[in-house]
């Protein structure tokens, strides 16, 4: 058994696996309950990139009781490959004997990461930056966690400021990809109560009379000139009848018209020389002879903005919709602006808001970027060395 391990090791060193495996194999069969075989065919079928034959190998061994801290390493590397990033568990068994092992504690922060664990990830991180504290790899990585997880970990802290420092900034709209990110982020805030109350701290303006009776429909009213459906709700309460709650709304309100006649007279708002907006969603139109007092030639686009193709050149606008019946059609909001089309598609806001949370885990980020450094195969070899195997026989 000992000389068919040594031979499929040396074998294993010549990268002669097939050799190897031969050898192995007829040493389990000798003795199939020793785990010094098991743990050189699963290192080899790592070589190999056959991970579940790797960990298969690797835990029989563990099982039949070898200690050797490296098999828990390799298991790791083994699930990292396969994108099971739960190999942090692995590392961390590893790390318990060991907690200094490099290639563990940078393995493990990644892993952490495309969890969304961020606390974990910079704790790890913190402790590769001890080791070398100008290693530009780790800090680019520091850097890239820390702006992942600030701007929904700033309102948890109640860091208001720091979190409306990062509100401004993303309302600049003057790219698709900015404006998305400002809805993602306002769509996690709304149910912040306290954070609006400190944008409207020093703000005494009372818009009640406009239906506007909470402090997040204030900010989109007075910063982005977005005035909810569920605002106008508020100020006519007859329309409460075609009232419906709706994930993708920003308020998480919308009116839906359930193919009967509508007639909506918002208050005077604000307008300031733009464009208006409306944010709708024209399910089926039942038939040919319904009307909008805006034509809408399109059904089944899904949520909207449609833009009005006229310019209206005063500061104060009272909008309007009349709807005549046969036509299912939902809004959510009219809002004062300027988009490049007359129909701009709106995602899903779900769909948006799990595209920014998760971001880490579609664009690559910096070990994925650095691949070849970052999940060096050089540093992985020499995890399985002969003193292990033979003072296990």
């Amino acid at each position: 058994y000992s000389l068919r391990c040594i031979l499929g090791y040396i074998y294993r060193c010549l990268k002669n696996y097939e050799q190897a495996h031969l050898y192995l194999k007829e040493a389990i069969n000798l003795k199939p309950k020793e785990p010094i075989a098991y743990l050189i065919c699963g290192e080899i079928f790592f070589w190999q990139s056959n991970y579940y034959e790797a960990i298969e190998n690797l835990w029989k061994s563990i099982d039949y009781k070898a200690k050797i801290n490296n098999s828990y390493i390799i298991i790791g590397n083994s699930r990292l490959f396969r994108k099971d990033y739960y190999a942090y568990k692995n590392y961390n068994y590893a790390l318990r004997n060991n907690p200094d092992n490099y290639l563990c504690l940078k393995n493990s922060a990644y892993c952490y990461e495309k969890h969304g664990i961020y606390s974990e990830t910079l704790k790890v991180l913190d402790k590769l930056l001890n080791f070398n504290k100008d290693d530009s790899l780790i800090l680019c990585y520091y850097g890239e966690t820390l702006c992942n997880m600030k701007q929904y970990i700033y309102v948890e802290l109640k860091m208001y400021h720091e979190a409306m420092l990062d509100l401004n900034l993303l309302s600049d709209h003057s790219t698709s990809y900015n404006y998305f990110r400002f809805i993602s982020y306002i769509y996690l805030l709304r149910e912040y109560t306290d954070f609006w109350l400190y944008l409207n701290v020093n703000n005494n303006d009372d818009l009640s009379e406009l239906g506007i009776v909470n402090g997040f429909s204030k900010h989109m009213y007075e910063k982005s000139q977005v005035y909810f459906i569920s605002d106008l709700v508020n100020f006519d309460s007859g329309l409460y009848q075609f009232q419906e709650n709706d994930i993708n709304s920003l308020s998480g309100k919308i009116i839906s018209s359930k193919n009967e006649e509508l007639c909506l007279n918002f208050p005077m708002l604000i307008f300031g020389w733009r464009k208006i907006i409306w944010k709708i969603n024209v399910k089926e139109i039942l038939n040919k002879d319904c009307f909008i007092n805006f034509k809408i030639k399109s059904t089944g686009l899904g949520w909207i903005e449609y833009q009005l193709p006229i310019d209206v050149y005063e500061y104060y606008v009272q909008p309007s919709i009349e709807i005549n019946g046969s036509i299912n059609m939902q809004i959510d909001y009219v809002r004062f602006g300027n988009n490049k089309e007359k129909i701009t598609y709106i995602p899903n806001i779900p769909n948006i808001v799990d595209l920014f949370l998760n971001f880490h885990n579609i664009y690559p980020n910096v070990p994925e970027i650095f691949k070849d450094k970052y999940f060096s195969r050089k540093e992985m070899e020499n995890l399985l060395e002969l003193k292990d195997i033979i003072n296990h026989l």
